[in-house]
């Protein structure tokens, strides 16, 4: 009669964790809490990090580069003179000249500047931009580590709690004579390893918490409950979505641009600007006055020319660089794209053999309770099962920030606001 007792309880309990595991699922559908802290907080968060505040002061550079390169970098020269004339006779005479002189820009220079200016300031706001991004991608890093150590904490809790249960099945199954002593060793030792896992995974999780405070102390620490459930990708998960608005790829074009106009200007400087001015004198103690205006042409030489060429060196590096990005975001999209597919494809399967593995679990614990099955045989299932719920957990966390991480490349999570 105990195989057919035993048969009778594994299918009542089989029906019963399915059921039990279709109604938390469902539940845990209905009531999924973000795993991500407020946008606005985000965004204040960001703003104050070391990094964006340095990128913050290269647009300040960049308007203040504007406005010299607005205005020229010539100045007006104020000349002054006196000299002392002595004549025939023994006459002495004073004579007093006063000129006012700037180089002037000239061959369409203005206007090569004005682009520069604009072009340059363009740099350094898609810099700062890229700088969000940036951060926005080390920040979404920390915060899901700090996830998975307090999952892992969660995790080894859980089994820790069961293996009591067991413990203290195989203690009265003992001091009702049902057992060897020997059972009730073994469960104290997975008892002691599992508590010695979970004091581990405690200190990890508060390392990291530790770190995620310091470096982004207005954010609050993340509590997880339940982890939502990983969504599939989509027609809208491909390369494009991440390379048709890519900062450090527009970053690259503009300084490739910005490099290929500062070469033509540096070639405009081959032939110099002349300086002008205007001079007033008076000579002979006043007897004669003068009202004149002057050029001055430098004659360009060698220097001029190696300036152009060093110019063209850093437009080809720009251009280079330009296509080195290319190729890198291009490689950086497809892991993220592939990632976005893999890691939710990977979670699904271990999560199915996470439900089987502790269905087997349970029908097995209650198998031992019977007296149908050692404990040896329990445990080894038990272990089984608490390794393959981690792994379907770690994995969860990983579709989930696969997840997020595609939406913060294709800059639908987070988004950069011009206006921060």
């Amino acid at each position: 009669m105990k195989p057919l007792y035993f048969s009778h309880t594994l299918v009542t309990l089989t029906l019963t964790v399915l059921f039990s595991s279709a109604a938390a699922e469902n539940i845990s559908d209905k009531k999924q809490e973000t795993l991500l802290p407020d946008s606005a907080l985000i965004r204040q968060t960001l703003t104050q990090l070391p990094g964006m505040r340095a990128s913050r002061f290269q647009q300040d550079i960049a308007d203040a580069q504007d406005q010299k390169l607005q205005s020229g970098g010539h100045e007006w020269q104020l000349r002054l003179s006196q000299t002392e004339r002595k004549e025939t006779g023994n006459v002495r005479t004073r004579d007093q000249e006063v000129s006012l002189e700037r180089p002037v820009r000239w061959f369409g220079k203005t206007e090569h500047d004005l682009r520069l200016g604009e072009k340059g300031r363009e740099v350094a706001k898609i810099a700062y931009a890229d700088s969000w991004h940036e951060s926005a991608r080390t920040l979404l890093n920390d915060w899901f580590d700090s996830l998975r150590t307090q999952a892992a904490v969660q995790q080894f809790g859980e089994q820790l709690q069961l293996s009591r249960q067991l413990r203290d099945i195989a203690a009265k199954r003992v001091k009702a004579g049902e057992a060897a002593k020997l059972d009730l060793q073994l469960a104290e030792t997975e008892v002691s390893k599992l508590e010695a896992q979970l004091q581990t995974a405690e200190m990890q999780h508060a390392r990291q918490l530790e770190l995620l405070q310091y470096h982004y102390p207005a954010l609050t620490l993340p509590v997880l409950h339940t982890l939502p459930v990983p969504s599939p990708a989509t027609a809208e998960h491909r390369i494009e979505a991440i390379m048709e608005d890519n900062h450090e790829l527009e970053l690259a074009t503009l300084e490739a641009d910005y490099a290929k106009l500062q070469l033509s200007r540096t070639a405009k400087d081959e032939m110099p600007d002349p300086v002008i001015g205007i001079r007033a004198a008076r000579e002979r103690n006043g007897q004669d006055t003068l009202v004149g205006f002057s050029i001055a042409i430098p004659l360009g030489g060698q220097s001029r020319r190696a300036d152009t060429g060093q110019a063209a060196g850093k437009a080809g590096m720009a251009q280079a660089k330009l296509d080195v990005v290319r190729q890198k975001v291009w490689r950086e999209a497809l892991k993220v794209t592939q990632q976005r597919n893999q890691m939710y494809t990977i979670w699904k399967a271990l999560d199915q053999a996470k439900r089987q593995s502790e269905q087997q679990s349970q029908l097995m614990m209650k198998a031992y309770q019977l007296g149908e099955i050692s404990l040896s045989d329990s445990l080894q299932i038990r272990k089984t099962a608490t390794e393959t719920a981690f792994s379907a957990q770690q994995a969860q966390l990983d579709a989930l920030f696969a997840e997020a991480r595609f939406e913060l490349d294709a800059h639908r999570l987070w988004p950069f606001d011009a206006h921060h």
